[in-house]
């Protein structure tokens, strides 16, 4: 029996396995073996599709050539739109190879790369990638012969590259993967700043500013390096000259998170090399996802562990900001007060403001018959509420930039973020932090774990029931003495200093680990907890969920702050919903496990999303079907049981 392509399947709405060792390709919808050099491909082909505006089409696989007496097998071909396949209608080929195979590779590298361009008279365009590092070539006639210029990438759809030295912003476009372009990024600054990777990310974090600076505020696009200014010395300068002015303005905007006297410490060679590669791109337009991504590849070699930090993946922050608003009456959302006083790279919040940009969406909508008004509003009144009631506290100072920095990617340009340690009196803390004590609607955080760690400071023990030693009573009740522990590991107090940061019925979801509702030598820690909190969850997560980074055993505890203490005997019957969660979507080295049929080929689910293309220098939204491997995660189908229990029990 014939097996019917993508397209087939797409038109009968049904669900596609394939076995694991193949993917489906994006431009011939059938199954390939999902080889190194494959993936690599295929990741090529979506830019190509999803980012770059070509139609599938007209592109091809595996096209073959003759170059003088030898055959040659182009990975992909692009040819001009609505051209017969043919070898003189190419007009853009791709040299795909696995990551171990270089550009000076003698059979596989650029210089293949070349010799196809060559070969291929009306070729205008060449594109090398081993997935990690990535080549990008312009055919050019110079003196009667061809000579290969090296460019930044290929351009658009129906986008000339001269096009781009009168560069607006309707012609940039959407990432479709920003983690190869990060990553590269900010291994040239490591490689040729001769930065160590920590500093390296922090300069990165620099230029990413002011890139979004650039899309917010500009009327004209200044983030932009012309041919000469990538090429000169003078150029050079004057570009490092042209990004340094718009440094100065974010420093100005984000007076918290930089000093002064702080500068761009990146040479101009380093510099137009980096606002080179990102230039063509909107991240303002880029869906979250692909930001999140992207932004995890770099923070997390560079920042994870230093202080017992362990970032929490997307899908655990995703689930505990449904499972809490889940809690609240949905007119109540838009004015919920929120801190997270951990809060890393700002997962939990990029979290909060996906969940509420969706659901302002959904609401602009029924009131506005124009598409475009809707979601203009929708931004608008999430901007606001970030500026009114979103706030982040980070003990790590470039943690706090990296937290400002993934917020102002996803549209909150706000100041709420603060670089200090939240265990500390809240005295010491900034006014608009101080008077917000205590008045919080919710907390969500993944504090530092580890005995390694402790808080050993009398100061800040006396702030906390927990910083004192306990005595077990009669009938499993505890009662607290006036003698402070030596040193209390920081999660501890993490849980007191979040109770203390709400209001009397606010709600806080908090990683925590296992050995605080097992131990028993912390049984006077969840006496404490019971008596002082409504359990309303507790998600049992399994070890995988924060490996490779950490292997500590851990669960999301989601909490509501009692108005006054209970005994425990009056508070028996409170029921909580308390699932064991067995798969998280990633094995114990962070790779992506996908959901199976008995026979073992992996599901593939039809996805629908909305994307922006750019043709002929203008952008079209418009809807994109596809086919992906379904995750195997189990914290979506917790949530839609959470909900339906918490339904039941209002």
């Amino acid at each position: 029996m014939k097996q019917p392509t993508l397209n087939e399947w797409l038109e009968v709405g049904a669900v596609v396995t394939a076995p694991p060792d193949e993917l489906i390709c994006h431009i011939t919808k059938r199954p390939r073996k999902a080889t190194p050099e494959e993936r690599v491909r295929q990741g090529i082909a979506k830019r190509l599709i999803e980012e770059l505006g070509y139609d599938e089409r007209d592109m091809d696989v595996d096209f073959s050539i003759t170059i003088g007496s030898r055959k040659g097998e182009i990975d992909i071909v692009v040819f001009f739109e609505g051209k017969e396949h043919s070898p003189q209608n190419i007009y853009i080929v791709v040299e795909a190879t696995p990551p171990n195979i270089g550009p000076s590779d003698p059979r596989h590298g650029v210089g293949q790369l070349m010799s196809y361009m060559a070969a291929l008279a009306n070729c205008r365009y060449g594109l090398w990638s081993n997935g990690i590092e990535e080549q990008c070539y312009e055919k050019v006639l110079v003196e009667g012969r061809f000579e290969f210029k090296p460019i930044p990438q290929i351009p658009p759809r129906g986008v000339d590259l001269k096009d781009y030295e009168k560069l607006d912003f309707s012609l940039l476009r959407p990432a479709v993967d920003l983690k190869p372009i990060f990553k590269r990024c900010h291994d040239y600054i490591h490689a040729n700043q001769g930065l160590p990777k920590d500093k390296a990310f922090e300069e990165f974090l620099k230029v990413i500013f002011c890139k979004v600076h650039d899309e917010r505020w500009s009327r004209r696009i200044r983030f932009f390096a012309t041919e000469e200014e990538t090429s000169t010395a003078e150029g050079k300068r004057r570009l490092y000259e042209k990004i340094s002015r718009l440094f100065d303005e974010v420093k100005a905007q984000f007076r918290h998170i930089f000093k002064p006297d702080e500068k761009i410490e990146l040479n101009p060679d380093v510099l137009a090399y980096i606002v080179s590669r990102l230039q063509y791109y909107s991240l303002m337009l880029t869906d979250t996802d692909v930001k999140g991504e992207a932004y995890e590849e770099i923070v997390g070699p560079n920042l994870r562990g230093d202080r017992g930090e362990f970032f929490t993946p997307r899908n655990v922050c995703k689930a505990a900001v449904e499972i809490v608003f889940l809690t609240f009456p949905k007119e109540e959302w838009t004015s919920l007060k929120i801190i997270d006083p951990a809060c890393g790279t700002g997962g939990f919040l990029i979290a909060v403001i996906n969940f509420l940009r969706k659901y302002l969406q959904e609401e602009e909508l029924k009131r506005w018959e124009s598409e475009s008004e809707a979601l203009y509003h929708a931004e608008e009144k999430l901007k606001e509420y970030c500026e009114r009631f979103l706030f982040a506290i980070d003990i790590n100072p470039l943690l706090a930039k990296a937290t400002q920095m993934n917020e102002v990617m996803h549209g909150n340009g706000s100041g709420n973020v603060y670089a200090l340690n939240s265990l500390t009196p809240p005295s010491q803390w900034p006014p608009v932090l101080r008077d917000a004590f205590g008045t919080f609607d919710v907390v969500f955080t993944n504090p530092p774990f580890g005995s390694r760690l402790p808080i050993d400071d009398p100061n800040i023990l006396r702030e906390y029931d927990l910083g004192y030693e306990w005595i077990k009573l009669k009938k499993n009740k505890f009662d607290r003495t006036n003698r402070l522990r030596a040193r209390v590991p920081p999660e501890q107090l993490f849980i007191e200093r979040c109770l203390q940061l709400l209001r009397p019925g606010g709600r806080m979801a908090i990683v925590v680990p296992d050995a605080i509702l097992n131990d028993p030598g912390l049984e006077f820690i969840r006496y404490w907890i019971l008596t002082r909190a409504k359990i309303i969850a507790n998600l049992d997560l399994p070890q995988e969920t924060f490996l490779p980074s950490v292997g500590t055993k851990t669960s999301l505890l989601v909490l509501e702050k009692r108005r006054e203490p209970a005994d425990l005997d009056s508070i028996a019957d409170e029921e909580f919903f308390a699932p064991v969660i067995k798969r998280v979507g990633h094995d114990r080295r962070g790779a992506p496990l996908y959901r199976r049929t008995q026979e073992g080929d992996v599901i593939h689910q039809k996805v629908k999303r909305r994307v922006i293309k750019l043709e002929k220098g203008a952008r079209r939204l418009v809807e994109e079907v596809s086919f992906e491997p379904v995750l195997d995660d189990e914290l979506p189908a917790f949530v839609e049981l959470f909900k339906r229990w918490y339904g039941e029990r209002r």
